[in-house]
Formats: structure tokens, C-alpha cells, sequence
């Protein structure tokens, strides 16, 4: 996740005001801007309540009216949230929205398929619950795939070929089609 520019400012001021504390601001003020910041970060950055003072015991929560009059709490809090901002800005600290409906997927474009025609045609003869005309169908898909492999057109032109066998592919089993697949994913090789 990026960080938007706005947001970006808005931590490096915020981390800028801790420093510029002098320590002669009164219990209220040390108190303004605890609340200010626990109400801007507490839903962004993991673990927010750990290691703060005034947290009930799963570090969930916290519980003002214990530390409004503790001076040196406020502060060592303050410092705390600076610690932890500093970090959020790199985002090493970022709190995973589980009530998110997004996905986040992470794809890498290398693939090690291992699988040799040969191994996939044998794998398939060894499977029982298809029929005889089935185990042809499928044999038959793997030497289409086989061809488009060793095919020496792009690759764009290799993929429009090899849609349709995905879509064939779609409408069997399970077994079939972890067979199938890292075949299919010779393609780019």
C-alpha cells in the first residue's frame, strides 16, 4: 500500500511537533496531542497500544483517565507513537484491515514448472476414474499443448491458441487440470 502525499505530510509533521517538545507544555496540552494522534494512527499502524501506558492487557485499548495526570507517561507515549510513526512511514508497521473487502495478491512473473510432457501423459494414462475415451481427449489436449510449446510464433499468438484449451480445461476435474496447467504455463518458457 502507498502511502497518498497528503497523508505522507500529515505523519511527518505530526512526528516534527513530538520533536519540538520542550517539556514545559502542561499535562493539557501533552494531553490534546495524545488524543489527536491516537485518533489518527490507532487504526493504521499495527500494534499501536504496545508498549504505551495507560493500555488495558491486550494492548487494545486505552484508558485516558489513568494517565491524564502522569506527565512522564504522556511524554514516554508521545515518544513511543513517534518511534512507531517513523517506522509506519516505510510501512513496516501497517495494521492489515481485516474487515477490507479488497485482496491483495502478490504475483511473481518467474515459474519453475518441472513437469515434462511425458510425466503429464503418464500421470494421465494412470488415472482411474477416467474412461478410455476421456484418457484420449486428455492425451490428445496434452499433445495440442505440446505443439503450441515448441510452437515458434509470439507469444500473443501462442495464448489466442491456447485459450480454448482453457476453456475445455475449465470443465474438468481437479486432477486433470493440476496436470494440465503447468503445461500450459510452458508457454512463456
Amino acid at each position: 500500500m502507498e502511502i497518498p502525499k497528503e497523508f505522507s505530510e500529515m505523519i511527518a509533521k505530526d512526528i516534527a511537533t513530538i520533536d519540538k517538545l520542550s517539556g514545559s507544555e502542561s499535562n493539557q496540552e501533552l494531553m490534546k496531542l495524545h488524543r489527536k494522534l491516537d485518533s489518527r494512527y490507532q487504526a493504521c499502524v499495527k500494534d499501536w497500544y504496545k508498549g504505551i501506558w495507560g493500555t488495558d492487557k491486550d494492548a487494545s485499548n486505552i484508558f485516558y483517565s489513568s494517565i491524564e495526570d502522569y506527565r512522564d507517561e504522556l511524554l514516554d507515549n508521545l515518544y513511543s507513537f513517534k518511534g512507531k510513526l517513523e517506522t509506519f512511514q516505510f510501512q513496516m508497521n501497517v495494521a492489515q484491515n481485516s474487515n477490507s473487502p479488497s485482496t491483495q495478491v502478490n504475483v511473481t512473473t518467474q515459474v519453475n514448472v518441472s513437469v515434462s510432457f511425458e510425466q503429464a501423459r503418464s500421470q494421465i494414462e494412470g488415472m482411474t476414474s477416467l474412461t478410455e475415451e476421456q484418457t484420449k481427449e486428455i492425451l490428445k489436449k496434452v499433445s495440442e499443448i505440446e505443439n503450441l510449446v515448441k510452437d515458434n510464433t509470439n507469444k500473443k499468438t501462442k495464448w489466442e491458441k491456447a485459450k480454448p484449451i482453457l476453456a475445455w480445461l475449465a470443465d474438468k476435474s481437479f486432477d486433470v487440470g493440476m496436470v494440465l496447467l503447468p503445461l500450459l504455463l510452458k508457454i512463456n518458457s
